[in-house]
């Protein structure tokens, strides 16, 4: 597999915590992490849908979007708006004001 990066990364929230994930690698140890006792269809049905991107069967945008789809149902998926280009320009260093 060239790259298992996703286009855009999807933020999902636990415990106050807000977590990045990037990659498929990162949705599979996502999903491998959450409780048993709390999995269901549409967890096993993401966690085979990243495997597959992963073993690249299947393409990355279906991991996401399954991946996604089921952070929504459980309510954890975070709704995180892009960075402004202005947010993200390049960086200005001390070195070249002299």
């Amino acid at each position: 597999m060239e790259s298992d990066a996703f286009r855009r990364p999807a933020f999902v929230g636990e415990n106050g915590c807000i977590r990045k994930i990037d990659c498929v690698m990162d949705a599979i140890e996502f999903s491998e992490e959450w409780p048993v006792e709390k999995r269901g269809l549409l967890h096993a049905a993401a966690t085979e849908a990243c495997y597959a991107a992963y073993d690249g069967r299947k393409p990355l945008e279906g991991a996401y979007k399954a991946f996604t789809a089921w952070a929504r149902k459980i309510g954890v998926y975070e709704d995180v708006p892009p960075a402004r280009p202005w947010m993200t320009g390049p960086k200005i260093s001390n070195a070249n004001l002299s």
